[in-house]
Formats: C-alpha cells, structure tokens, sequence
C-alpha cells in the first residue's frame, strides 16, 4: 500500500507499510482532520503514537513540527517499517521507538515519567476487544500523569461507533467530540484537571 506524508517539511515523501493483516495504516483522510483539528497546536510538542503501525501519525506530527515522537508498535513487521521510515526521513534523534504490548509500554513511561501533549491510538479492529482496549486507555489516562494539561487524546475506531466517549466516566480528562471520517470515528478528549 502506497503511503505519503500529508503536510510539513515531509509532504509527499512515501512511507514504508507492514505486510499482512494485522496493522491497517491510519487513512490520508483521518491523518487530515486530526492535523486540522491540531493546526499550529503540534508545534514542538511530545506526540504519542500508540499501535502505531507505519508510524504515519507520528512522522506526520514531526513533519509538521512536534519536537519528538514516541511509537509504540509490537508488532514486528510493522516496528522494523517504523524503524525504516525514521531513517528514511532521518529523524531517529528526535523518536522514541517501544517494541512493547500497549499498556506494558504506558506503564514504562508512566514509571519513567514521560510526559506527551498528543496522543493518538488506533487499536486493532478485533470484533469485541476494540471497546475494552479503548476503555482500557481512557482510564489510565484519567489516572496517570503522563499527559500534560491541556493535552489532547485522539481515539479511533471503525464505525459505527462502540464506545460511548460522552458519558465514559472520567475524572481528569474531559469529552471534547466525535466526529465521523470515511469509515472511521474519531473521539476526542483533553486533559482538564492536573493529578
């Protein structure tokens, strides 16, 4: 599958993609309206990139000016890919690269208090374990530290929708939107109140 950043210093360099089934690169469409959403907001901030695949999201928030990028891939074939466009890009001094599980990865950086302004997460679309995944990452935002005030989460899923992102209990993070992109929902949520 053919892959290009979409803006920035990068726009219309080609990305490497994993093989296979198991990862499904984020759409030109959805990587648009989260950078619209964005705009000048990505500049030099700390972008997380959770089951991140190629890396598009991430390289595509360096391409556009966050300061360091951090993806977290267990996937093999996809984290080489992600090894691979780093290079090709050469912005390996500016990326954090997790071969982890998702949550052992969260835990890793809420140990090592890591801090990050963006996050996006676009878990695998595995019929009845999308919802819990996503659940799951809500709340250990809503309970650990590592998002900075103001910081944005952005949570993907297919549509239509399962998880009911405007009435998920949260205590620290608050229900920004949700809005709909080709065949993907996009849920939207910041941090309002510090730990």
């Amino acid at each position: 599958m053919s892959l290009k950043i979409i803006g920035g210093e990068f726009k219309n360099r080609s990305l490497k993609t994993p093989k296979g089934e198991q990862t499904r690169p984020t759409l030109a469409v959805m990587r648009k309206a989260v950078f619209d959403i964005l705009q000048t907001d990505v500049e030099d901030v700390h972008f997380l990139d959770l089951y991140a695949g190629s890396g598009a999201m991430g390289l595509e928030a360096l391409s556009r000016g966050a300061s360091h990028a951090t993806f977290v891939e267990s996937n093999r074939n996809a984290f080489r890919c992600i090894e691979e466009n780093t290079r090709l890009l050469e912005v390996q001094d500016r990326c954090t690269l997790m071969s982890y599980d998702v949550q052992l990865a969260l835990k890793k950086c809420a140990k090592e208090n890591l801090r990050f302004d963006i996050v996006y997460a676009d878990p695998p679309y595995l019929p009845g374990a999308k919802l819990r995944l996503l659940e799951e990452l809500l709340l250990f935002f809503d309970t650990h530290p590592i998002l900075n005030p103001g910081g944005r989460i952005f949570l993907e899923e297919a549509d239509p929708a399962t998880l009911e992102a405007d009435s998920f209990p949260l205590s620290t993070l608050k229900f920004t939107d949700t809005r709909t992109f080709s065949r993907s929902t996009l849920h939207q949520f910041r941090r309002e109140r510090i730990l």
